[in-house]
């Protein structure tokens, strides 16, 4: 009888703190809300499905727009991304798991959120930081109110604005250009985005408009 005590006694120290250490392990660490402007990290199984995909063709009748091709490369996340050479922002790229909230900014952004942006269907007027504030001004004005246009200062420029969406650009050397009001109207949340119903809001980023 003392033997089968003991048993049952010794039993119930190796199952117990088992089956302790197993409810911790599935017990959620944190609030999967606590970031919902997150998407999975490069550190995370990417399932997008994405596939290389040649340029798209130029069916905006936009005079000047350029595009190009996707690669399935460009929807990774990842943690750091270097600023590219030159005086125009990127058409694509890996990017951060946080997009930059739509919106007018009066200061840069972050390349690698305005890049998720973009991936979400968003518009990214750029313009020179040295243009004049009575422009800066008009810009601003055709910029707001577009829940998928990011507006802001990109600190390379040279050209007037740049104009981009995902693998799509538009460089427009003078002002003023009835070309922005279109390229908005056709690019925003337009034919190249990879992610419709993606949202532009609920992110990181002040706008000031």
């Amino acid at each position: 009888m003392k033997k089968q005590i003991t048993k049952k006694l010794f039993y119930l120290a190796i199952v117990i703190p088992l089956v302790l250490i197993s409810c911790q392990t599935l017990t959620p660490s944190s609030n999967p809300g606590d970031a919902p402007h997150e998407e999975p990290s490069a550190s995370m199984p990417q399932q997008s499905g994405f596939a290389d995909k040649p340029a798209l063709p130029n069916n905006s009748d936009i005079e000047g727009v350029q595009t190009f091709p996707d690669k399935s490369k460009y929807h990774n996340h990842v943690d750091t991304v270097t600023d590219p050479k030159g005086d125009a922002p990127p058409v694509s790229g890996e990017h951060f798991s946080a997009w930059q909230n739509c919106g007018i900014y009066d200061q840069p952004v972050g390349l690698g959120n305005a890049l998720h942006s973009m991936e979400h269907g968003a518009v990214w007027l750029t313009y020179r930081p040295s243009l004049d504030a009575s422009q800066i001004s008009d810009l601003q004005a055709i910029a707001h109110g577009h829940e998928f246009v990011l507006m802001s200062p990109y600190p390379s420029q040279i050209s007037d604005v740049i104009l981009t969406a995902w693998n799509v650009q538009l460089v427009i050397n003078s002002l003023p250009d009835d070309r922005i009001e279109k390229f908005i109207a056709y690019y925003e949340n337009g034919p190249q985005n990879p992610e419709p119903g993606a949202p532009c809001s609920g992110a990181i980023g002040n706008p000031i408009q």
